[in-house]
């Protein structure tokens, strides 16, 4: 039995914590002790697992320590937006001595993953051996060059395990860091993993809708560019109706949208649903129309539930998308081309193979991830 913890930014609606979830629960099922740690409050997801759930006591801490409070809104308040990016110097001690104290009432803990940008900002000045840092979008310090940005390059890299969870991520950071002589413990890509009989056992569920439909699914945000994706249902004429799953930000515009283009009756905004899968299942096909993505997750689970699916270049899709299903790929922010895809896989849809995702097995991929903690 091995004690594992993982650290997350909070375990709202979101593909870090989904996956966070995900992984905590297998480890859990083959029997090892697994904790979560919150950085700051706010969960969406059940916890169904043996587990140790904990989230990090920042506002009690601020409350007994006034002058830590007030570099905290200095930090959070003026710091940071004078200096972008720059959490991760303003941040990291505050962050640290709460999370070393926390490990301090724990066992020891054979491997520790602190999982998304967010929290290695936070955490990155934790450098024990077990500890693993993931990256689960691109990053943006690989896209500036200047003097400051390098400087934050090589604060939050040097030195750390680090696994991304696609070539699309990892590459970038690679390039950047053998340009600024930067030397990592660690930089290998790990995929997330997808358990297909899970998904498939749970999109046995049934749902409340008899009619064909077109499915989407992520948090209604701006990155999702569910915005494009209205507007090209409405440019392609389907009948068919289209159903979102998920909640965030843009509800309110998203909306609008809707109500401008007379689509009331054909754009459903679902809400949140712990089981997607169900509706992975029964959809004519699956559209994700994201302008960027680290993994797509969504889009291995889609063809675990045997959905075809179509989506936009918005990172690694064609690391997922291989053969016949790479047809299913248009340009991202094309309104016109999307329509298009739309209407053809209206009428010949590509349905993925049985083998589609059979390398994603949990069992292969959370092997690989402990090696990297005990190496």
């Amino acid at each position: 039995m091995k004690r594992i913890l993982f650290v997350t930014h909070n375990l709202k609606g979101g593909g870090i914590q989904k996956i966070t979830l995900d992984t905590a629960r297998y480890h859990a099922l083959q029997g090892h002790d697994v904790s979560i740690l919150a950085l700051e409050k706010g969960i969406d997801f059940q916890i169904d697992f043996p587990c140790n759930y904990s989230v990090l006591p920042l506002s009690s801490f601020l409350l007994t320590h006034p002058f830590s409070a007030l570099y905290f809104a200095l930090y959070k308040v003026i710091l940071r937006h004078i200096f972008p990016q720059s959490e991760l110097l303003w941040g990291a001690t505050l962050y640290k001595n709460l999370f070393n104290s926390y490990l301090k009432n724990q066992q020891p803990f054979d491997a520790i993953f602190i999982n998304g940008a967010r929290s290695m900002n936070r955490l990155h000045t934790i450098n024990q051996k077990n500890v693993v840092y993931s990256l689960h979008l691109p990053h943006v310090l690989t896209h500036k060059d200047d003097f400051y940005y390098d400087y934050l390059f090589k604060k939050l890299f040097t030195g750390k395990k680090v696994f991304t969870v696609s070539d699309f991520i990892r590459n970038p950071i690679d390039i950047k860091a053998k340009k600024l002589g930067v030397n990592f413990n660690e930089l290998i890509t790990i995929y997330n993993p997808c358990d297909k009989n899970a998904l498939l056992e749970q999109a046995e569920e049934q749902i409340s809708f008899n009619d064909n439909f077109i499915l989407a699914v992520g948090r209604l945000s701006r990155q999702k560019r569910f915005d494009i994706l209205i507007d090209a249902y409405k440019k392609s004429g389907l009948k068919t109706k289209l159903i979102i799953l998920g909640e965030g930000n843009q509800r309110e515009s998203l909306e609008h949208q809707i109500q401008k283009l007379n689509l009331t009756e054909d754009v459903i905004l679902k809400g949140f649903d712990s089981n997607p899968f169900k509706w992975m299942k029964r959809c004519d096909y699956f559209v994700l129309s994201s302008d960027v993505e680290g993994f797509v997750l969504v889009i291995n689970e889609a063809l675990a539930c045997g959905a075809p699916v179509i989506t936009t270049d918005c990172g690694p899709v064609t690391e997922i998308l291989t053969g016949e299903l790479k047809k299913g790929i248009v340009p991202k922010q094309n309104v016109e081309q999307l329509a298009n895809k739309m209407k053809e896989f209206a009428i010949s849809p590509i349905y993925p193979p049985n083998s589609a995702i059979d390398k994603l097995s949990f069992k292969v991929i959370t092997k690989e991830q402990l090696k990297l903690a005990e190496k």
